[in-house]
């Protein structure tokens, strides 16, 4: 390949990657997308009623050092995995409820990460 293919060809691939990490896509679990390093999904409850659905979540899943706050307008939970791993929850009001991010450690970890915030989803939901 010449050297213009080469470049026109490594374009292409960086354009489709940036488009991927701005528009997400579908995790492994319904309704949550994700760009690897961080997993997202809409809650119809508001961010105090989702924060608390997040701090519950990671204490079922014996995640270590719990600890999330609210307002009206966000909220934020952090918890640590047994290797020390931190695992952070933002939420925002969001049209219709709440936007909820999860980022596990400093890389992402999709799996566990998209099961987190599918779990907040469901208890949010339940008890809303």
């Amino acid at each position: 390949m010449k050297f213009p293919a080469r470049l026109a060809a490594l374009v292409m691939l960086a354009g489709g990657a940036a488009v991927a990490s701005v528009t997400g896509c579908q995790s492994s679990q319904p309704d949550v997308k994700t760009n690897v390093r961080t997993q997202w999904t809409v809650v119809k409850a508001d961010p105090q009623a989702t924060t608390d659905a997040a701090k519950a979540v990671l204490a079922s899943a014996q995640m270590k050092d719990v600890k999330g706050s609210s307002t009206s307008v966000d909220g934020h939970v952090t918890a640590k995995k047994a290797d020390g791993t931190e695992i952070k929850v933002d939420i925002e009001r969001a049209s219709g409820g709440s936007e909820v991010k999860v980022n596990v450690g400093t890389m992402g970890d999709e799996t566990l990460g998209s099961d987190i915030a599918r779990r907040i989803k469901t208890t949010a939901e339940q008890q809303h």
